[in-house]
């Protein structure tokens, strides 16, 4: 769905929701929930790691960093670069400059893989350890900052309409790629 000036301006003005509908004067136009609904979402998302930036930004982490370190937190045995990129999202050479990076703050270590002697595994150092110590006590201060006044329960029934959504979005995707695989073409 396509988007009006009106409609731009309002998910940059938050002043102007009203509960469920918004009005925007300019267009005399009221906008429904659904209508908000995933401008409202991207912009949350972009505030919360725009603020988790600002947090990290004193350790000398940049956002390409701290998710590489939060990725490699949950790889505790190391990752291949390879999977690695996919994992964060970014292409090869990108890595390679976020892990040098990294490597230079003495955060990573890259070893020889096991599995494939012209690739690297990519560790977490003590100290790369211990910054994500650091930076999960930034990220639950962000949480407590920005869930305040929010109850376990409508937080827990924001994340089941997550999932719902989700579900149907990893659906959609699905469909699309096995239309393109079916044309035969990989067009769409």
């Amino acid at each position: 769905m396509l988007i009006n000036r009106a409609q731009f301006e309002f998910c940059i003005d938050t002043d102007r929701v009203k509960t469920n509908m918004v009005d925007v004067p300019a267009a005399g136009e009221k906008y429904s929930a659904r209508d908000q609904f995933g401008f409202r979402l991207g912009r949350l998302a972009r505030l919360w790691r725009a603020r988790l930036d600002e947090k990290m930004r004193p350790h000398g982490l940049t956002q390409a960093r701290w998710v590489v370190l939060m990725h490699l937190q949950r790889g505790a045995n190391g990752y291949q670069q390879k999977a690695l990129a996919r994992f964060v999202g970014v292409e090869g050479p990108t890595l390679v400059h976020i892990l040098d990076n990294l490597e230079g703050q003495n955060l990573i270590e890259r070893r020889p893989d096991e599995t494939d002697r012209r690739g690297k595994t990519v560790h977490l150092t003590d100290k790369g350890w211990q910054m994500l110590d650091v930076l999960d006590g930034d990220a639950a201060d962000l949480r407590r900052e920005h869930l305040a006044g929010i109850s376990d329960a409508e937080l827990a029934h924001c994340l089941d309409i997550f999932d719902r959504i989700q579900t149907q979005a990893d659906a959609a995707v699905d469909t699309d790629i096995s239309s393109i695989k079916s044309d035969g073409t990989g067009e769409r």
